[in-house]
């Protein structure tokens, strides 16, 4: 575990390299939910800016850990799903990041006069 990060980004990391896993050995085929909750739990726990590793590398790197030789026949499989896990993540971080537009012009307090007593 790098001292950089925390334990839920880790947590979060190591879930990712899983269901790559699970992808690779043709046991998950629809991942997409399941990715995109774990991709916004990175972005709310500040790995874009605790990481010094893309996204692409970390979760490839822990793919290869963990599945060991067969993550090395499939190279262009893995590089091909972390490259899309990257550029989804980047966009969930930039959708994150931009502020509401409001479009509504401001309007009045309804204050009333005070009453007579």
């Amino acid at each position: 575990m790098s001292d950089e990060m925390n334990p839920e980004i880790e947590r979060t990391l190591d879930e990712l390299a899983d269901l790559l896993c699970k992808s690779l050995n043709g046991e998950l085929n629809d991942t997409g939910e399941r990715q995109d909750g774990l991709l916004k739990t990175l972005v709310m726990s500040g790995y874009v800016r605790q990481s010094e590793r893309s996204l692409m590398d970390e979760v490839g790197r822990r793919v290869k850990d963990k599945f060991g030789k067969p993550s090395m026949s499939r190279g262009g499989a893995l590089s091909s799903m972390t490259s899309k896990l990257e550029a989804r993540f980047k966009s969930l971080a930039r959708w994150e990041s931009n502020t509401p537009v409001d479009d509504s012009p401001p309007t009045a307090a309804n204050m009333s006069p005070p009453a007579d007593s």
